[in-house]
């Protein structure tokens, strides 16, 4: 991990409000490849309380899980990626360690 000190002045080009809108699909293996449970959590108080019940559904599936924040932009839903394993992406970017 590296860190170093920046000026948000001119890094920054926008900012969200708080979270509490995620989307986590939990991944097994079934017998034609992978197979997934997609979940949108709401009213979380923040992206730890998902992660701990991310972690122990996980856990208690046998599988894992991408864990995703829900994110408007005007009139465009979309997902940020913020923990977690996408086995069905090949050879793009994925988090390792995989959790749980």
């Amino acid at each position: 991990m590296d860190v170093r000190q920046i000026d948000p002045r001119i890094d920054q080009r926008w900012e969200s409000p708080p979270i509490h809108e995620y989307r986590v699909i939990f991944w097994r293996t079934s017998g034609t490849g992978w197979a997934a449970d997609e979940n949108d959590i709401s009213g979380a108080a923040d992206v730890h309380q998902v992660i701990q019940w991310a972690d122990a559904q996980a856990a208690e599936r046998g599988g894992t899980y991408t864990l995703y924040a829900k994110l408007d932009q005007g009139d465009q839903h979309g997902l940020v990626w913020l923990a977690g394993v996408d086995p069905t992406v090949g050879s793009g970017p994925n988090y390792s360690p995989q959790h749980p």
